[in-house]
Formats: C-alpha cells, structure tokens, sequence
C-alpha cells in the first residue's frame, strides 16, 4: 500500500504541528505590546515572577511542543519512504508542485519557530518589530504547511474520494482546530493557564468554531463527492468506474466498514464531545466562574478527544480512498 500508517502519521503530526504553529503565531502577535517589550529589554528573564517570565514560560513551551510535532512528522515522512534523501532532494527541486512547496513551507515553519522559540527563552536578542515580523511570518509558513497536504491529496484526480476543494479546506480545520487543542492542553499542563485564563477560555471558544466549520466542510465534502459522482438516495449505475469508487468510499465511510470510526471517533469523539465540553465550560465561566481544577480537567479531555478526532479523520481519509471497493452493493447509500 502506498499510504500506510507512517503517512497517516505524518499527516496528523504535520497538521497538528503547523496548527500549533499558527496558533502559538497569532498569541503571539497579540500579546500585550508593553508587556512584550518590558520582557525583550530583560531577556524575559525575571527570576520566574511576573509577565516576563510568564511570557517566556508560555510561549517556549508552546514553541517546543509545536516543534517537536512537527519534527515527529517528518520522521514518520522519512521512515515512510526509507531513505532520508529522498526526502532532502525536495530541498533543490523547483517548486512546481504541493510537494516541493509543501516541504519549504515545513522548513520554514520550523526555522522561523525556532528563531521565534530563542527569542521568547532570551537566548537570542530581538527587538519588537522582529518578533512581531517572525510571529507574522511564521503564521504564513504554518498555514501554507497545514493546507497543503489537503491540496496535494486534491491533486490527484485518480482519486475520487479526494479530488476537489474541500479536503484542503477539511485539513486546514482539522490542523487548527488540533493545533489549538494541543496549545490548551499545553497550558494546562505547564500552569500557564493560571496568569493567562483569558487566553485558555478564547482557545476554547476559537475552537468550537473551528470544530463547527469542520463539520460543515466534512459534510460538504462528503456531500459533493457523492453528488459529483451521481449519486441518489436509489439504486443506480455509476456512469465510470472513477465514479463507482467515489460512491463506494463515501459509502464506506457513512454505511459500511468504516462507518463506526466516521462516527463514533470522528463524529462523536472528535467533534460532538469537545463541543459540548468546551460550551459548557465557556457557558459556567461566564455564568459564575468554575473551580480551575475542574476546569484544566474538562480542558485535557477535551483537547485528547479533538486530537483523537484529528488522527481518525486522516485514517479515514486515507483508508477509505485507497482501499479496493468495486462491490456494486456498496453504490448507494
């Protein structure tokens, strides 16, 4: 099989590494200006206590932790394809294709997170306008290395399942959406939550969001494929054998064997759940506030059932395109 586990792997690391990227980016650059430089001037170095060293705790953290998913990613890329300069000749080829435009985006996004890492941990200098300037950038990097794996796949006509405009919309949801779960559960772990509760409780509104989209996105994916490839609610013929595996993969994934993961992992575990915890906690804080233990537990499980959700949704995507499904009674929904 061409795509096994290790890409699936890949997929998921990748994407979810770039989304924390971009999420770590765009806190950021919204992180309060006076604050930020108070910390540059010292080197955010201030003994652990107050916003500097609180800056520097969050955001090397988040830094690392996004850096080190990606790096999974591309080990799982390498172990895939067995020699490692396979990989690196994507370094002097010409960018004409996703793939080439997909590995300078995954370098880029982790020069500019280490640049940005160093920074934030003071142990590179910088001025304000070049840690802004690097956020910013890699912001870019992050979302061309979270997409693109979504065009490359839609790239590929002899697919059905994933030719067309909505996977890279599906993979660029998912990415954040995980991304944004792994930057919650991030600050949890690491007590950053504590001097930053605002942010942790936007992360979880940012999300529902996120999680809302993807769903309309899965739908209307799935949704097109079926209908582009003539599908009904009755039985019929496909008109060619590249319609036939179209309707045979969306029918795999929402009736047959595939089913109980795009609905019970994906659909449920991935989508539903974090959903509903996240607006239950988003609702009581507003309401009267929640204990902070009670509240970091209800943010850990919901970021592991996005993540989960997130790792299934590449399996699906992968297994449910390129495995054989030439039986006609899997036709028709």
């Amino acid at each position: 099989m061409v795509f096994g586990e290790l890409i699936v792997a890949y997929l998921f690391l990748g994407g979810t590494g770039a989304g924390a990227c971009a999420v770590a980016a765009v806190l950021g650059l919204l992180a309060d200006g006076a604050d930020v430089r108070q910390g540059l001037a010292a080197r955010f170095r201030d003994g652990g206590n107050g916003r500097p060293g609180a800056y520097r705790r969050l955001f090397v953290s988040l830094w690392a932790t996004a850096l080190v998913a990606l790096v999974l990613g591309v080990v799982c890329l390498s172990a895939d394809v067995g020699r490692i300069d396979r990989v690196l000749v994507l370094a002097v080829s010409a960018p004409t294709n996703y793939l080439v435009v997909g590995f300078w985006a995954l370098a880029a996004c982790a020069a500019l997170g280490i640049a940005t890492l160093l920074v934030w941990q003071g142990a590179m200098p910088g001025s304000y306008r070049l840690l802004m300037a690097l956020n910013g950038a890699s912001l870019v990097a992050a979302c061309v290395a979270a997409v693109y794996t979504g065009l490359l796949l839609a790239g590929l006509a002899s697919v059905p399942l994933w030719f067309g405009p909505w996977l890279p919309a599906v993979f660029l949801l998912s990415a954040l959406s995980c991304g944004t779960a792994l930057t919650a559960a991030v600050m949890v772990l690491t007590g950053a939550d504590a001097p930053f509760g605002r942010v942790l409780q936007a992360l979880g509104a940012v999300d529902m969001g996120l999680i809302g989209l993807e769903a309309i996105a899965l739908a209307g994916w799935l949704g097109c494929t079926w209908l582009g490839a003539g599908g009904t609610l009755a039985q019929a013929a496909p008109a060619t054998p590249t319609d036939a595996a179209a309707l045979a993969s969306v029918a795999a994934l929402v009736e047959g064997s595939w089913a109980p993961m795009f609905w019970g992992v994906l659909g449920a575990v991935g989508l539903a759940v974090p959903f509903g915890l996240e607006g239950a906690l988003l609702a009581q804080g507003r309401r009267r506030g929640s204990p902070r233990r009670t509240a970091s537990a209800v943010v850990l499980v919901s970021a592991a059932c996005v993540l989960v959700g997130g790792a299934a949704l590449r399996w699906l995507v992968v297994m449910a395109a390129v495995q054989p499904m030439v039986s006609s009674a899997a036709y028709v929904l």
